[in-house]
């Protein structure tokens, strides 16, 4: 009886901490958020998408997705200051954010990125239900505290925007576009590391040990 009622707090004593237990993708890019007055709520919605779900949604087509790169690796301009070679998207950084113009001014190679981009969008374990958990959890954070532009009323209407089409991918907001002119491909780590150490080799990276 005693064991089974000790089971019984210790289960229960799990269940609360696991309930309180901030999840890791908003908490993580909140954190990173902050350093960024330029993200809108579009951005983040984005950002959550591709931590949980990578870039599944990009590859339906494989010849649409090298004539995309092409047109975007040929009219790259130079790194922005400050702008990394790889942006994790999650505290683990098992997926991340390849930039385009780091990557093609260390003599990155397009042909190599676009077949580590096609393997990766098949191998990360997407997860659709992971994503609204973090999205609503992002939602409960915001709600207790703005960050910049993030605030609770815009998630609130672009959670009904979203909703309403099933929670599709989305584009970067028009601020962000012009602020930051992103451009990257969404890699799981395995995929985007020997790209990474290939520039290594060069000379020009540094960033998986």
């Amino acid at each position: 009886m005693k064991n089974g009622f000790l089971k019984f707090i210790l289960l229960l004593a799990c269940l609360v901490s696991c309930a309180a237990a901030p999840d890791p993708e908003p908490a993580f890019f909140l954190a990173q958020a902050r350093n960024d007055p330029e993200l809108r709520i579009a951005d983040v919605y984005k950002w959550l998408f591709h931590a949980t779900r990578g870039g599944e949604h990009a590859v339906a087509d494989e010849f649409a997705v090298r004539k995309w790169l092409e047109t975007e690796w040929a009219t790259l301009g130079p790194p922005q200051p400050g702008e990394p070679l790889w942006t994790p998207l999650a505290a683990d950084g098992r997926i991340g954010r390849l930039n385009l113009r780091p990557y093609r001014a260390r003599g990155g190679d397009p042909d190599a990125l676009l077949a580590a981009f096609v393997r990766g969008a098949a191998a990360f374990d997407a997860d659709p239900a992971r994503f609204r958990r973090a999205w609503l959890a992002l939602g409960r954070e915001l709600k207790k505290r703005p960050v910049g532009h993030l605030t609770a009323a815009e998630w609130r209407r672009f959670d009904r925007e979203m909703r309403a089409h099933d929670y599709p991918a989305c584009h970067h907001s028009a601020a962000y576009e012009r602020a930051r002119t992103p451009a990257y491909r969404v890699l799981p780590a395995e995929q985007a590391q020997p790209l990474i150490q290939t520039l290594a080799r060069k000379g020009k990276s540094t960033v998986f040990p």
